[in-house]
């Protein structure tokens, strides 16, 4: 189903293709992990015996749907929910729609939203959710401002009503990492329609991102979040009684509970902003990619006796193949709903530091799946090998810790582990650092500048791990990275550069700078991670200077030697689908698939009924428009053409449809008559307050049986109709009106113009046989009629037979001594009005 703009959009798995909308930046919020593209299954295989679904099912589930759907194409934050109805909702954070290109590309002008969802019926995958429409998605949960957006948190569901956290952000680069938290929201859905039902900001402050995981326990709904802090990432722990997350909050101290806040503490390192929570056998597990390494591949497991901790750890669960190719792995999470019996499934998200490669390969952007048992064997102390006895840390050079110790003599096959823990960025535990070394010696690397370290050592035998080695501890002293060399820019077709560098040693991120020497605006584009970035949305012909700065744990090194290059924007091509539909007022309304940013649009038009060229183009800047003042039967051609900074790409095939308006059918109201001199003013409603309406008048004194239609129809919902008989009775009618004609009446109302009568008349004896008269004015546009008598005479009245176009008259040639009397009428060139109230004087 689909629904208007802003509202859920529910897209059933047709296998459509279709091309999409806009893309804004796209990344994650953890950077903290390398990955190797895994091979997508041939095949979909069936699910196993025993209940749930085994990883390798669901992997292959998320690859099929990817490739085949047309809807979604993949996503990152894989939180998933069981419904009530025994649906299971799949909840993403960013995600790309539309087809996958049959070379298993994802094209360019894919739709991308920040966060959607997708049903499952059973063991398929079922619809795609969203906001906005088919041909304009929208994120599932908007954001309240241009610039924000927000990303998925848990969900549980409460009642007939599902629940989401999601952690609202705003975008403040190009990079990866350019992005600030501003807050926690809770958005909530009608069940079973899922239909959004709201989305609120909760009174949580922006350091911690709420909802990495939810965990109901007792009586009491327990929230996990993450605080990023620099490169370092800490768990906090928050509750609610029951199991409504819009009731009062407390958060963990350490050692209580409060209601304040800025009161919460850190629970654990080394978390991502996504883990999963889950009780077994009265013990709660935590797992987590681990994120007290930069860029490690390994999900860990942490244990503790209550929700609160202390946790215990880490368990090494899986290391993630997929960093051999260069990705990233970040986000585990637990899914107990589906998981089979004595194991845990976990997955977690793949992604790559270049757009270009998520592009090239749609099945790098999707979830992965891996189970595990649980709980895990420990082996017997007796079998493990002993530890090393002692440890030394010395500073090595370029900013490394050189570690040695004692050989343990034991099997032939020992190997040793090192373990470290940075003091100073406040990590709870020990994490392993390099592959496992056959000597008793190491170095530990990707320090940062004067941070205290611990470090110790574990022995691996062919049966288990031996205990730690006592802990040796140093301050880190760290010099600057040199600065990255070989930089080099290759312009792609779109407004596009890819820049890549050489490798800098113990450095893995870098900041690109920009320079557009038309102009000479410089600034940053953002920080990436890896030795290559693609720069996007820049303009046709205008050559970019661009450097790169590598920062290391002793600081930032001084910006690369430049590199220049001309940005190519090739004219897009002409939009698909375009499409035409008639509306009732008369308009025409075009959509076409929209060819994504940096685009605009040119819309031509000619009227073949009257024929000739095409009309001078109108501008859209996204994928529709509205065709107006168009003529009632007569046909139209449309055509549309899109326009970047390379120029105007070809126009779209064209399409023919007649303009039609249907008769309105609504009926103006409250129709008000005011009468004036020879006029009526009329007011009424209308459901259209623009548009045009119909006057229809009978003159009712004269006999009239049948309405007259006023000649020149009104915009509006005001008229003045002129020229009528003052004394008459008239009755009048108001229709809404358009090309197709007019629609049913209103009321009647009646009302009878009337010239008005003068008033303050005075008349004043002059000494000369003359008599000076004056009165106010009756209105605007009227003569006025003198009339007067001889009263000592015995004279009737006469009238003057020139008009006055005054408030004043003088009378003359009278009779001294006799009395006179005079009164005044209003005249409008055709009739005289009632006279005023006569006033009288003796002539001198």
């Amino acid at each position: 189903m689909t629904s208007r703009r802003g509202f859920l959009v529910a897209v059933a798995d047709t296998g459509r293709r279709t091309a999409g909308a806009h893309r804004p930046a796209r990344w994650l919020l953890v950077l903290y992990v390398i990955c190797l593209l895994v091979a997508a299954p041939t095949g979909v295989p069936r699910p196993v015996a025993g209940g749930g679904l085994s990883a390798d099912r669901l992997t292959a589930l998320f690859d099929s749907y990817g490739d085949t759907s047309g809807r979604w194409t993949g996503a990152d934050r894989t939180t998933s929910v069981r419904l009530p109805d025994g649906r299971l909702l799949w909840l993403f954070s960013d995600t790309f729609l539309g087809p996958v290109g049959p070379d298993g590309s994802r094209p360019r002008t894919a739709p991308f939203v920040n966060n959607s969802a997708i049903v499952q019926h059973g063991e398929e995958l079922g619809e795609t959710l969203h906001g906005g429409t088919t041909d304009e998605p929208r994120a599932l949960i908007p954001s309240p401002s241009p610039g924000e957006f927000h990303w998925i948190g848990d969900a549980q569901v409460v009642g007939d009503s599902l629940q989401v956290l999601a952690n609202r952000y705003r975008r403040t680069g190009a990079g990866p990492l350019d992005h600030t938290l501003l807050g926690t929201s809770l958005a909530t859905f009608a069940l079973p329609s899922l239909t959004p039902t709201g989305v609120r900001p909760l009174p949580l402050d922006a350091r911690v991102s709420w909802g990495s995981s939810l965990l109901r326990d007792g009586g009491h709904t327990y929230v996990y979040g993450t605080e990023a802090a620099g490169q370092a990432k800490f768990a906090h722990l928050a509750r609610v009684a029951g199991d409504d997350l819009g009731g009062p909050w407390e958060f963990w101290t350490g050692d209580g509970w409060s209601t304040d806040g800025r009161a919460s503490a850190r629970v654990l390192s080394g978390v991502g902003t996504a883990y999963g929570v889950q009780r077994v056998d009265g013990r709660y597990v935590l797992v987590t990619h681990e994120n007290n390494l930069v860029f490690s591949a390994d999900l860990v497991a942490y244990t503790a006796g209550a929700p609160t901790g202390p946790f215990e750890g880490p368990d090494y669960l899986h290391r993630a193949p997929e960093t051999a190719a260069g990705h990233l792995v970040y986000d585990a999470d637990l899914h107990p709903d589906l998981a089979r019996p004595g194991k845990l499934l976990v997955s977690y998200n793949v992604n790559d530091v270049d757009d270009a490669v998520t592009y090239a390969d749609a099945g790098v952007y999707r979830p992965r799946f891996v189970e595990v048992d649980w709980p895990r064997p420990r082996p017997d102390r007796a079998d493990v090998p002993p530890a090393p006895q002692a440890l030394t840390a010395r500073p090595g050079g370029a900013g490394a810790v050189d570690l040695t110790w004692p050989a343990v003599r034991a099997d032939s096959d020992l190997r040793y582990q090192v373990h470290r823990r940075d003091v100073t960025a406040g990590q709870t535990h020990f994490v392993r650092i390099g592959e496992p070394s056959t000597e008793p010696r190491a170095a530990a690397d990707f320090l940062v500048d004067r941070h205290e370290y611990e470090f110790r050592v574990t022995t691996l035998g062919r049966r288990g791990e031996s205990p730690p080695s006592p802990v040796a501890a140093t301050t880190a002293t760290v010099p600057p990275p040199s600065p990255p060399t070989g930089l080099r820019a290759r312009p792609g077709r779109s407004g596009d550069v890819t820049l890549s560098w050489d490798p800098v040693p113990l450095v893995q991120l870098f900041r690109i700078e920009q320079r557009d020497l038309a102009t000479g605006r410089r600034g940053p584009v953002g920080t990436f991670t890896g030795t290559h970035a693609t720069v996007e949305f820049l303009r046709h012909a205008t050559t970019y200077e661009f450097t790169v700065v590598a920062i290391g744990g002793g600081g930032e090194s001084v910006p690369s030697s430049p590199v220049r290059v001309t940005a190519v924007v090739t004219p897009p091509a002409a939009p698909a689908g375009l499409a035409a539909s008639t509306r009732p007022d008369g308009t025409v309304r075009l959509t076409w698939r929209t060819l994504g940013l940096g685009v605009t649009y040119r819309v031509h038009r000619r009227d073949l009924t009257r024929g000739g060229a095409y009309d001078p183009p109108a501008w859209e800047s996204g994928a529709d428009h509205v065709a107006r003042h168009l003529e009632h039967g007569h046909e139209y051609e449309f055509t549309v053409s899109a326009v970047n900074s390379g120029g105007e790409g070809p126009r779209a095939t064209p399409v023919r449809i007649r303009a039609r308006f249907a008769p309105p059918d609504a009926v103006p109201r409250d129709l008000r008559a005011e009468a004036g001199p020879g006029s009526v003013e009329l007011t009424w409603r209308s459901p259209d307050p623009d548009g045009w309406h119909r006057i229809y008048r009978r003159d009712l004194t004269a006999g009239d049986r049948d309405f007259t239609e006023e000649p020149i129809p009104t915009r509006g919902t005001r008229a003045t109709v002129a020229a009528l008989h003052n004394g008459h009775e008239y009755e009048f009618v108001v229709a809404v009106t358009n090309q197709a004609g007019p629609g049913p009446r209103s009321e009647p109302v009646r009302a009878t113009p009337r010239l008005p009568v003068p008033t303050g008349l005075t008349a004043t004896a002059g000494g000369a046989g003359d008599v000076r008269l004056s009165w106010q004015s009756a209105g605007p546009g009227l003569a006025y009629r003198v009339q007067l008598r001889d009263a000592t005479a015995g004279e009737g009245w006469r009238t003057d037979p020139v008009p006055v176009h005054s408030t004043g008259h003088t009378a003359v040639l009278l009779t001294r001594g006799h009395w006179y009397e005079f009164r005044v009428a209003a005249t409008d060139g055709r009739q005289d009005g009632a006279v005023s109230a006569p006033v009288g004087v003796q002539v001198r």
